[in-house]
């Protein structure tokens, strides 16, 4: 019985991958982690674009009864709550 020497013993052929296919399992390597690290970078931007459209397609839109101006004559003691802080009386 005759017991042949493996290359996780020493022996004299060299196996493992070609050069050829150690450049290609690099590439390969780096081009995932681009791919992931890229995905992680772009896609809070892509969730903030599209939270941005839709923020513009459900804006209620701003017809003829928009809040008054400082020019309707609405005077101080008029209740003419609308702006910033109207709900603070």
């Amino acid at each position: 019985m005759t017991v042949q020497a493996g290359a996780w013993q020493g022996g004299a052929r060299g196996s493992g991958k070609s050069v050829g296919a150690a450049v290609l399992g690099a590439i390969l390597t780096l081009l995932i982690f681009v791919a992931v690290f890229v995905s992680f970078l772009i896609a809070p931007l892509a969730l903030l674009l599209v939270a941005f459209l839709a923020w513009t397609v459900m804006k209620p839109r701003q017809g003829s009864d928009s809040a008054p101006t400082a020019g309707d004559g609405a005077a101080p003691g008029d209740d003419a709550s609308y702006g910033f802080g109207a709900g603070a009386r």
